[in-house]
């Protein structure tokens, strides 16, 4: 008797579309933490402001390459769902 393999169910296509803009956000995120640990403790506080200012302005130029892929997934989703709806009338 064979088990059967499991497979993950397929992701979903908005989660394709922001996948690169997760990734260089999360690594922005990740350089932020390290610069803002790395050294002398006690100037924490002095390096955190700095490093969070610049990755939070990494993500608004990351924002419209964001949008305009998840706009085209939209437009795709919609587009089936309208062709669906016109091959089911008469």
């Amino acid at each position: 008797m064979s088990t059967p393999t499991p497979t993950a169910p397929a992701p979903s296509p908005a989660l394709v579309a922001a996948s690169p803009f997760l990734k260089t956000a999360l690594t922005s995120l990740k350089t932020a933490v390290n610069t803002t640990l790395t050294g002398d403790p006690l100037q924490i506080p002095l390096r955190a402001g700095p490093a969070f200012t610049i990755f939070l302005s990494q993500l608004a130029l990351l924002e419209p390459s964001l949008a305009a892929s998840e706009v085209n997934v939209v437009n795709t989703t919609i587009g089936s769902q309208i062709d669906g709806l016109i091959a089911k009338l008469p």
